[in-house]
């Protein structure tokens, strides 16, 4: 079952001490360890029309990593660790799609691993 959704947004305070250079946008709200890229031939693959999206929009990602690598060390400051991870398995849908299931009464929740109650 997946858990509870968290934002990964940076605090104020990550904000405040943050050493990454800051873009011409401004200062980035998620690490970017956080971001990945899929061109025309991933969305393909998994047969997503983003013909519609604009910037902003959601799209709803589930995915399976593989850890890569663990690494742990102790400094001045306290402990470290490093999780490295390499995604193996993607799906996903528009959230607007989703919502127009919704609306509608299609949507299969169970996919998403909810259970529906009532109609």
């Amino acid at each position: 079952m997946i858990g509870k959704m968290i934002d990964m947004a940076k605090s104020k305070e990550e904000m405040e001490k943050d050493s990454s250079p800051i873009l011409a946008g401004g200062q980035e709200k998620y690490p970017y360890g956080l971001r990945i890229y899929l061109t025309h031939e991933e969305l393909e693959k998994l047969g997503v029309d983003y013909s519609d999206w604009e910037v902003g929009a959601t799209f709803h990602l589930f995915a399976l990593a593989k850890v890569t690598s663990i690494s742990q060390n102790e400094t001045e400051d306290g402990a470290n660790c490093n999780v490295s991870l390499q995604l193996t398995h993607l799906a996903g849908e528009s959230e607007d799609a989703e919502n127009r299931e919704m609306k509608s009464g299609e949507a299969d929740l169970g996919k998403h691993g909810y259970l529906r109650y009532g109609k």
